[in-house]
């Protein structure tokens, strides 16, 4: 497979990812203060956001989102599990003078997805590492989404009762997409739109922000099997002892192999059996498991340089890094940002604006008070 050329630029660059200090142990205040700081840039997005919905789907906006929240009941769930996070989307809402309703429905995007019978797989690729003879966990992803996400990009400094910080990378009204804590937990996802979901379960940015709640990959992993799911996703956790991965569903959780220490994962189930019938999952997926296996064969060779490069590559049907096309319609899918965690004492993090093939990465602390 040959190299692709890198198209013209995305409209988020990294040199201008704002970065938002939601401070404050209020989750309500919290949101607010995310709401107020990027309210243009979210009413521009939720624009966009309407004329995709009515081109994906067919329908007025309106008709679809109303339809979509009163025939699921994830804010039930989401009350029970995690009813923080309930009060800073209502926080968000305030904060970018939007609909309560319109604020909670755009935290619900892999959700949307599925209940509009999108048939695209997703396009997520991320690299985990146990630490190895002397180096550290490492750990990244892509984070590719519909174009009109593009300039939406942000990243979050939250922090908790305790003190404890998180820095999470989102698209501009969501609480959050990936990030790590000062605990040095990191999150990454990928999405799994062939396994099973549910109309009762909790949705995924809300599982993303349980997951930096906690204090280690052990308390993480029993957060992923206390609760339902409602979208099928990969959930990769890190900490500086191991790196696991797990495929959620409506059916449950199971467990990706770590072999020799590494887990690679794409769009495609590699443990679930809970898959949709009749779903035909694209070459894309495998094909860019390739691309980032043969960019970090080895546990051993892992390290954050590499795999910024594997989160970089280019081959031919096997885009890892997305780059924005010419003249690409609102619902084209790009990488919207990268990010690489090296996690030992304290986490070293990257992240990346937009497509990595194109654009720098940015360095960031995570401050434990």
């Amino acid at each position: 497979m040959g190299e692709l050329q890198v198209p013209p630029t995305t409209t988020m660059t990294t040199d201008k990812l704002p970065v938002v200090e939601c401070t404050s142990p209020n989750p309500r205040v919290r949101g607010r203060a995310h709401g107020e700081a990027l309210r243009a840039v979210i009413s521009a997005k939720v624009e966009r956001w309407h004329g995709a919905v009515e081109t994906e789907y067919g329908r007025k906006p309106e008709v679809f989102l109303s339809e979509f929240l009163t025939k699921t009941h994830f804010r039930r769930t989401i009350e029970q599990f995690t009813p923080h996070l309930l009060q800073e989307v209502i926080g968000i809402g305030e904060g970018a003078d939007i609909d309560p309703d319109t604020a909670f429905a755009l935290q619900l995007m892999d959700e949307e997805w599925w209940f509009g019978r999108l048939s695209r797989d997703g396009h997520c690729s991320g690299i985990a590492a146990s630490p190895s003879g002397g180096r550290p966990t490492v750990m990244g992803q892509t984070m590719d989404l519909p174009v009109w996400h593009d300039g939406a990009q942000a990243v979050l400094r939250l922090r908790d009762a305790d003190g404890c910080e998180s820095l999470v990378f989102t698209s501009a009204g969501m609480i959050g997409l990936m990030g790590g804590n000062c605990r040095g937990l990191s999150v990454c996802v990928n999405t799994l739109i062939a396994l099973q979901s549910s109309i009762h379960g909790l949705p995924v940015a809300f599982v993303v922000r349980m997951l930096l709640d906690q204090p280690s990959t052990r308390e993480a992993v029993h957060s992923l099997n206390r609760v339902p799911h409602a979208s099928g996703q990969n959930y990769m956790v890190a900490d500086a002892h191991t790196v696991r991965a797990f495929e959620c569903s409506a059916a449950g959780v199971a467990e990706v192999e770590a072999i020799k220490g590494r887990i690679l994962h794409t769009n495609h189930p590699l443990a679930s059996l809970d898959v949709r019938p009749f779903h035909v999952p694209t070459e894309n997926s495998r094909a860019r498991l390739g691309s980032i296996e043969t960019d970090c064969p080895t546990s051993l060779s892992a390290s954050a340089a590499s795999l910024m490069t594997a989160l970089s590559g280019r081959r031919e049907n096997a885009e890892v890094s997305i780059t924005r096309p010419a003249n690409a319609s609102p619902t084209s899918v790009m990488t919207i940002g990268g990010i690489v965690y090296e996690i030992s004492d304290s986490i070293r993090l990257w992240v990346s604006g937009g497509p990595p093939t194109q654009d720098s990465w940015r360095e960031f602390d995570i401050r434990a008070n």
